[in-house]
């Protein structure tokens, strides 16, 4: 499912999102528009990058901000992204995309303890998202937020750090392949 988002007014976005997601994203675009205007650059934010073509790739950054700005307007702490995890989270939506016609569900796998052991990360608590199908991380976020589910793993009120990546695999039903990994490290 693809959806096009249009530029929005601040009073939109924070219908949308909430009032601080809106905040951030309204800067994000005052900055990135001046900023299209002086370098010829798109006026269109990172989250918005259509991550279902050819080369396309996630800004981890722009995707940790507007997380911490959900968990801080819901009164969690903010995390950090972590090398380890994003390491992780690249390599199991890669499997995830190069699995999809095998594999059509779309579910983590139950081995995530074992594939953090992989990449020598050693988590107190640790918990992930896996999902497919949509195009940009604006799309992604906002059927995170809207799944109890997924929620619950982006609001981890313990997660210290995160891990996210999008794998794209053409010719596929989803198309996109997101991982986001919320974790506390042990020690």
């Amino acid at each position: 499912m693809s959806v096009i988002v249009t530029h929005r007014s601040e009073k939109q976005l924070r219908a949308y999102f909430g009032s601080a997601i809106a905040a951030l994203m309204t800067a994000a675009m005052l900055v990135l528009s001046g900023c299209a205007n002086n370098t010829g650059l798109s006026n269109r934010p990172a989250f918005y990058t259509n991550l279902a073509q050819p080369g396309a790739r996630l800004n981890e950054s722009n995707a940790r901000d507007m997380i911490n700005g959900y968990r801080s307007s819901n009164g969690v702490t903010q995390v950090q992204l972590n090398s380890s995890l994003n390491t992780l989270a690249r390599s199991y939506a890669a499997a995830l995309a190069a699995n999809a016609r095998t594999a059509p569900n779309v579910r983590p796998d139950g081995r995530l303890k074992s594939r953090l052991i992989s990449v020598g990360y050693n988590a107190a608590d640790v918990d992930e998202s896996v999902t497919a199908g949509y195009y940009t991380f604006a799309e992604a976020f906002s059927g995170w937020r809207d799944s109890n589910t997924h929620r619950k793993v982006m609001l981890k009120a313990n997660a210290t750090e995160m891990g996210i990546a999008a794998a794209y695999a053409p010719n596929t039903k989803y198309k996109v392949y997101w991982v986001l990994i919320m974790a506390r490290p042990a020690g």
